[in-house]
């Protein structure tokens, strides 16, 4: 059997969900991260929750159990909250006098953490499929006994369908944290518009520096010669802040830069190469 993000992957894709691109880029994302590619497909906003949900549902050929509010004492009792949180799984309820469980799953290709849940339980499971979020709801509503502070109705997304026009309007940037920003083209339409005026007008370029020299030898030469009359003591104070500000820049950078050089991310030979081309 196949690893279970790409089965899942494979199922969206055949569902045409999401594409290969764009799978590509969530498994690259869930190397790096970690985490279920589910989930990590809603947070990109490539789809929505609900859609992907339906799709690996009907993929897998298994019922799409909707959790509500309605506890069973019973199927919680048998879970351990932490295995709960841990596998992203949620026992909805008991069937048969208690020796059949039915168990919600984010991912229903996890077949060592159903075995893992029979064993523990003392029950047979009967795997049903909900969302992620939905999941993680449901645990703080019933185990926790607190109320969910996002529902997955209100994470709206795209389709997920590929070059449907929501996803022209609307679509998401995930930092290197790991936090999603939602954007949209009424957000980035005034920068575009004002870098479309400046490249038409483009401003007088300043005198070409001579070769060899950088920002901080310029800042050098200004601060370290005599205060010229055109310049005031207020501006010869920002000047210093100037130069503080970006020794400071430059620390960071070649601390990063060697990082990235002993993980393995980058090589010297090709940041060589980059840094001399024009």
């Amino acid at each position: 059997m196949a690893a279970p993000r790409n089965r899942i992957g494979e199922i969206l894709v055949k569902a045409r969900v999401l594409d290969e691109m764009q799978l590509r880029s969530a498994l690259a994302q869930h190397d790096q991260w970690g985490g279920r590619l589910s989930r990590i497909i809603s947070d990109m906003g490539i789809a929505s929750e609900e859609t992907l949900t339906q799709a690996i549902a009907e993929g897998f050929g298994m019922q799409r159990v909707q959790l509500g509010t309605t506890r069973d004492a019973g199927a919680l009792a048998r879970l351990d909250v932490h295995l709960a949180e841990q596998k992203g799984i949620f026992p909805v309820s008991l069937r048969d006098n208690g020796k059949t469980l039915v168990l919600a799953m984010a991912d229903p290709s996890d077949l060592a953490t159903i075995d893992q849940v029979a064993a523990l339980s003392r029950t047979r499971v009967i795997p049903m499929v909900a969302g992620d979020l939905e999941i993680q709801n449901a645990i703080q509503r019933h185990y926790r006994n607190q109320e969910p502070t996002v529902s997955p109705t209100a994470r709206t997304a795209p389709t997920g369908r590929p070059g449907t026009p929501g996803d022209e309007e609307e679509f998401k940037i995930v930092d290197m944290t790991g936090k999603t920003v939602r954007k949209s083209i009424a957000d980035i339409a005034p920068n575009l518009a004002r870098e479309n005026a400046a490249r038409q007008n483009p401003a007088p370029m300043p005198p070409r520096p001579s070769i060899g020299s950088s920002a901080a030898d310029l800042l050098d030469e200004i601060l370290n010669a005599s205060p010229a009359e055109t310049f005031s003591a207020e501006e010869m104070q920002r000047l210093q802040a100037v130069q503080v500000n970006q020794e400071k820049s430059s620390k960071i950078l070649r601390a990063l830069l060697e990082l990235l050089l002993e993980k393995g991310h980058i090589q010297q030979r090709e940041l060589a190469a980059r840094m001399r081309a024009p």
